[in-house]
């Protein structure tokens, strides 16, 4: 693969990308959510509370956009290639566990989210409701984005493709999985600045939850920009000479420097004695983030493809 081919496919990528990105925040929501719950008991402050409910309003709506979308390829992709979803809609398929967290994860959320103002005088169940919501998520994450990898492979050697996809299978899985949650804070910081017209909850509370919000975007980043390089140590030579020698190499680099810019900008304004007035900085750090996931899918991409 050129130069060319590979900018023609991040190119490509660019549009699943943003839908996959805003899925990825859709599963980490209810992290964030409960986190912000729990953060609002142990320190008797309400502004995490009202961002928690204010983050889980953001996953309700990424989770119904992506129920549609994901519901609108698939039968898209049944009329055209109907073999290959077929295989991961087998009941053998390895992705079937994940189904059955995205049911759990989906069930949950749609409950927890719904029901914040009529329990808020039982936290205690409802933080166990956005748990459930959280691991289901999490859990069919971790589980879906391995599977993946041999979905559909025909490699001539499946024990060697199925060595090499184990070694990936960890720290990819990992990796992504923290991705879910840098995504729903990070995303949650433009959220919160284009809500803030309609809602208004005061100067106070935005310069309060922006950089409680960057903070928490920043954090499972430099999580995520770790699980980068424990999976390149992992990675089967022939993958690693496969990708350092062609343009792939350009694309992982870039990933990762992306995304050490996106930490860099949400610490700026974490750290700002007045982060309203760096609300552009929430939208820059959210678009980067998109660029970043493009090129990781890209990357995802031709993994699949080497097996």
């Amino acid at each position: 693969m050129n130069m060319n081919e590979t900018l023609i496919m991040v190119a490509t990528m660019l549009a699943p990308a943003f839908f996959s990105l805003l899925g990825m925040a859709a599963f980490g929501s209810p992290v964030v959510a409960v986190l912000g719950e729990i953060a609002a008991k142990a320190k008797k402050r309400v502004f995490y509370d009202k961002y928690g409910q204010q983050t889980s309003s953001m996953g309700l709506i990424l989770l119904i956009l992506t129920l549609v979308v994901c519901g609108a390829g698939v039968g898209i992709a049944f009329a055209k290639f109907p073999e290959f979803i077929k295989k991961f809609i087998n009941p053998t398929s390895p992705l079937k566990y994940a189904f059955i967290g995205m049911g759990v994860f989906a069930l949950f959320t749609f409950i927890h989210s719904l029901s914040w103002k009529k329990m808020r005088s039982a936290k205690g169940f409802h933080i166990v409701l956005g748990l459930i919501a959280a691991l289901g998520g999490l859990a069919a994450v971790t589980i879906a984005v391995p599977a993946k990898l041999l979905i559909g492979q025909t490699a001539a050697d499946p024990a060697q493709a199925a060595y090499n996809a184990q070694a990936l299978q960890l720290p990819m899985a990992i990796m992504y999985a923290i991705l879910t949650i840098a995504a729903a804070a990070g995303l949650s910081c433009a959220y919160l600045v284009l809500r803030r017209n309609k809602d208004d909850f005061g100067r106070d509370y935005y310069n309060f939850t922006l950089k409680l919000a960057a903070r928490w975007a920043a954090i499972p980043m430099v999580g995520f920009l770790a699980c980068q390089g424990w999976m390149f140590a992992t990675l089967p030579e022939s993958f690693k000479t496969m990708t350092m020698g062609t343009p792939l190499g350009f694309v992982w680099a870039g990933a990762t420097a992306i995304g050490a810019i996106c930490t860099i900008l949400w610490l700026i304004i974490a750290r700002s004695a007045a982060p309203l007035q760096l609300k552009g900085l929430t939208f820059l750090a959210a678009l980067l983030m998109w660029l970043m996931h493009a090129l990781n899918v890209t990357l995802f991409m031709n993994f699949m493809s080497m097996f």
